[in-house]
């Protein structure tokens, strides 16, 4: 039997909580509630930061703009601040051609996230949750247009499930109810199905 020694179980410690830290964070800059409290100014630096970020890097210039994206979608809304603060990360995405693939990995990895609740902690699937509430919501008046429609489709496909954890969490430092993003998502695409049968019975008479 191998003997290990003091510093090999010290490492194999560290090791392990690195790896169970990120897996419990995820990619995630900040959580829902950290940015709950960040105001116009500091979220306009947050943005203004990434996309000077991505300009000055010498790699992949969307990653830092993909942070953005993230966490401005990951923000609760109810301040309806994300159009007022969006256009510049998209507009500099849309320069580099990488809006939509940009849109379809961070849903990639919330709907990962999701999927595999128990690997993270409830505040992380809410974050999730609530960039997926923010991203229908931006996208519903769009429903029509074929990226906007196959994203929303795939969220609703994914019948993503909302664990008690995480209603809990959300309730408790939001009072509010929590909805599947699936569920959101099905009833975008049940009323615009609704909408084009409507239509084409006007067109009917």
């Amino acid at each position: 039997m191998t003997i290990m020694t003091k510093n090999t179980v010290q490492m194999m410690a560290l090791s392990f909580f690195i790896l169970a830290s990120s897996v419990a964070q995820a990619g995630l800059l900040f959580n829902y509630s950290q940015l709950a409290l960040k105001d116009m100014d500091q979220m306009t630096k947050l943005v203004q930061s990434k996309i000077t970020e991505g300009r000055k890097s010498g790699g992949d210039k969307t990653i830092p703009l993909k942070e953005g994206l993230q966490s401005v979608f990951s923000r609760p809304n109810s301040d309806f601040m994300i159009e007022k603060i969006l256009g510049p990360l998209k507009t500099e995405l849309e320069e580099e051609t990488a809006w939509e693939s940009s849109i379809e990995a961070l849903v990639r990895e919330a709907r990962g996230a999701l999927k595999n609740s128990r690997a993270f902690k409830p505040v992380v699937q809410v974050t999730y949750l609530i960039f997926l509430e923010n991203l229908l919501s931006e996208m519903k008046p769009r429903v029509a247009e074929p990226f906007e429609n196959r994203i929303i489709t795939e969220i609703r496909d994914a019948k993503i499930e909302v664990t008690k954890e995480a209603l809990h969490e959300r309730k408790l430092r939001m009072m509010k109810e929590t909805i599947s993003p699936s569920a959101i998502a099905a009833n975008i695409l049940k009323d615009y199905d609704q909408s084009l049968a409507d239509k084409a019975k006007e067109n009917k008479k």
